[in-house]
């Protein structure tokens, strides 16, 4: 009789029960996969805004800091006729440009006071084919690096004399502040493109004003966004694939626009 007690006080689970705790089991899973997987893009997009960022602004001090030593030393008259000869508007190139993207021009230096160039050369990229043998210069422009992304896209980057600077850099827009006065004041009165300069007399450009677009270089967004860019006046995108000729990606993107003072060609 106690054996027969103790054997019917033996239990174990029924199947009803061992199918809610499985259940309940793959809630309390799917529930940490889900909290995974936010902070998973969480994550990736933190770590391509950072170096959106990282990248936009190192661009814009580079130029910044070169443009300030444009014309460079004040009194050479001869660099400040040609300071942003070569520099263009628009330029189209298919190979290297994913939309058409300015160039920019700098010149400094003269004899005994060459400077380095974006290379870090000096001499550096000097310009013999105008016959200056005593300037520096250089010349910027958005290539593409030949490198992909995660996804297969191409890379582009601000090039300097044909050498990389700064990766996930897609477009530049340039314009140029001009003192348009009769009387000189070097105060900048009205901006244009390098081919509406007027008269295209460079002695009376006092500022630039530059605008870059910076895109993570892997696709880091959850979406492909609608959002279009504004650079001084030119939008680009979508890229979401609604518009002929821009493909569709899930990069993130931001617009950088810097005004910089030329102050060694606002020297009387």
């Amino acid at each position: 009789m106690m054996m027969n007690l103790k054997h019917s006080q033996q239990r174990g689970l029924t199947l009803i029960e061992l199918m809610v705790a499985l259940v309940i089991s793959l809630l309390i899973l799917a529930g940490l996969f889900t909290v995974y997987q936010s902070n998973q893009r969480g994550y990736r997009l933190n770590e391509g805004l950072m170096h959106t960022q990282e990248n936009g602004r190192f661009a814009i001090d580079f130029l910044s800091r070169d443009i300030r030593m444009a014309a460079f030393p004040a009194k050479n008259t001869t660099i400040k006729g040609v300071l942003f000869s070569g520099s263009q508007n628009d330029v189209v190139d298919t190979s290297n440009h994913p939309s058409p993207s300015d160039a920019l021009t700098l010149r400094h230096g003269t004899t005994g006071l060459l400077t380095a160039d974006c290379a870090g050369n000096t001499p550096g990229n000097v310009d013999t084919a105008n016959s200056m043998l005593n300037t520096t210069l250089n010349q910027y422009d958005i290539r593409n690096t030949g490198r992909i992304n995660n996804r297969g896209q191409s890379i582009y980057a601000l090039y300097c004399n044909g050498n990389e600077l700064v990766e996930g850099i897609e477009n530049m827009q340039v314009l140029y502040g001009v003192d348009t006065d009769y009387s000189r004041d070097y105060i900048t009165d009205q901006y244009f493109t390098s081919n509406q300069v007027p008269n295209q007399d460079w002695s009376r450009v006092v500022t630039l004003r530059i605008a870059l677009l910076a895109s993570s270089v892997d696709e880091r967004a959850s979406a492909a966004s609608a959002k279009t860019f504004d650079l001084l006046g030119t939008t680009l995108g979508p890229y979401n694939g609604t518009v002929t000729g821009i493909a569709s990606d899930q990069k993130i993107r931001r617009v950088y626009t810097t005004t910089i003072l030329l102050r060694n060609n606002i020297t009387p």
